[in-house]
């Protein structure tokens, strides 16, 4: 998969969720489908380690036995978007913080923060037991690292983050006196006499910061964040076999994706979500709106970051949380619009969100392929035509294309350059 070779078609499937009677059926359904690929395990930490320094590998083991016997391949994930409640309550300083300081609780996900040494020490442990059991099952064709990191929040104000980022400057600038210097500091009289006085941004009056040290620390969050990836890509790559793929999925704010794949990954994956242009705050679309074509220049951005390049979540139905996101039913033919948009930006691999929709949890209303009632319906027969359709197009697979414009993008600012032939359009 993604070697160039074929366009295969996938999906997300938590067979967590699900009475094991259930697994075989689903797989062979997929499969019926033109589904020849499922990622699997990016919140399943409990099941892997119930209890601290505990592992149990059974549940995965009957799983992906059950895959292979059925044909599957599988994209196996590093579950460490949610560390578990008995990591989070006996050790709180794994917890984020907000500008003011106050942790951001157990109960959703990317919780944590990516500098508490305590937490890396975990993620470590958990990733480093996970990739020298399973590696070698014959059913695992890659590995999704972590989940959409910096995608919940991409601000980090734990005292774990406030310390790095005084390492990260010390190690950039040398000495106060070539930091003070750096940023400005004496505007204001914020100048730094000893290390301790240097933060992160807090909360002031009219929340208003540096605007210096706000862009430091946006490129230490990315490198935070690299470095977190990176930590568990090499321990993955100790045990991996060479025909499996190391990735992690989403292009979300305050992260070099560029370099985070040159330096630690094969490719990217992005996640697709269309109607997301309906869902976001301030959505509401005028008639003369381009907001829900936004996808497609983040399909072009995807595609600068990593010529070969898949998609791990595509949008197959309604979406929502009970508390935000809600969004429309993809229209008949959007599922597979969506699908050969994707292609045509250069994804070799499709992967939809998800099989089956949840009967419970914040994501019971963020609708897959199948309905609750698991029967088929008007998007699993679009799917159907869109495997057949694949099948006609294989001999595009891998193919190269020189683009003829440029889009500049800053990971630290929110603003777009446009270049075309070098020059001003």
């Amino acid at each position: 998969m993604l070697n160039g070779n074929t366009i295969e078609l996938g999906v997300c499937y938590y067979p967590e969720h699900w009475d094991t009677s259930f697994w075989k059926e689903d797989m062979l359904r997929m499969k019926s489908y033109g589904i020849g690929v499922i990622r699997v395990a990016e919140f399943a930490w409990n099941l892997f380690e119930p209890e601290e320094g505990r592992f149990d590998d059974s549940f995965w083991d009957r799983f992906l036995n059950v895959a292979k016997d059925c044909g599957m391949q599988v994209i196996f994930c590093t579950p460490t978007a949610t560390p578990p409640a008995w990591l989070t309550e006996k050790y709180p300083e794994v917890l984020n913080c907000d500008i003011y300081g106050h942790p951001v609780y157990h109960g959703m996900r990317k919780h944590h923060n990516m500098t508490s040494p305590v937490y890396l020490d975990f993620v470590k442990k958990i990733v480093e037991h996970i990739a020298a059991h399973y590696s070698a099952h014959p059913a695992i064709i890659g590995w999704q690292i972590d989940n959409e990191v910096n995608c919940e929040t991409n601000s980090y104000h734990a005292p774990s983050d406030h310390e790095a980022f005084r390492k990260y400057l010390k190690e950039k600038y040398g000495t106060l006196e070539n930091l003070n210097r750096a940023m400005g500091t004496t505007f204001w009289n914020q100048t730094y006499t000893d290390w301790e006085q240097v933060h992160l941004s807090r909360y002031t009056l009219a929340n208003s910061n540096n605007p210096h040290m706000m862009l430091e620390e946006k490129r230490f969050i990315s490198e935070a964040a690299i470095n977190y990836i990176g930590i568990q890509a090499d321990i993955i790559r100790k045990y991996r076999r060479p025909e499996q793929f190391i990735t992690t999925n989403g292009l979300f704010g305050v992260l070099d994706n560029h370099k985070l794949v040159k330096e630690k990954l094969d490719f990217i994956t992005y996640d697709s979500y269309p109607n997301f242009a309906f869902a976001m705050e301030g959505s509401k679309l005028s008639p003369r709106s381009l907001r829900d074509r936004e996808t497609s220049f983040n399909l072009a951005k995807t595609r600068s970051v990593s010529n070969r390049f898949g998609i791990i979540e595509q949008q197959s139905g309604p979406g929502g949380w009970n508390t935000r996101l809600l969004q429309p039913a993809p229209k008949p033919g959007q599922l597979r619009l969506w699908t050969f948009q994707s292609i045509a930006h250069g994804a070799d691999f499709v992967s939809y969100f998800r099989w089956r929709t949840c009967t419970f949890g914040t994501e019971m209303y963020w609708h897959g392929l199948l309905n609750y009632d698991n029967f088929p319906n008007r998007r699993t027969e679009e799917l159907l035509r869109v495997s057949e359709d694949i099948q006609k197009i294989q001999r595009i697979a891998g193919t190269k294309h020189t683009a003829k414009f440029a889009i500049l993008c800053d990971t630290t600012m929110s603003g777009t350059a446009w270049r075309t032939n070098g020059t001003d359009p």
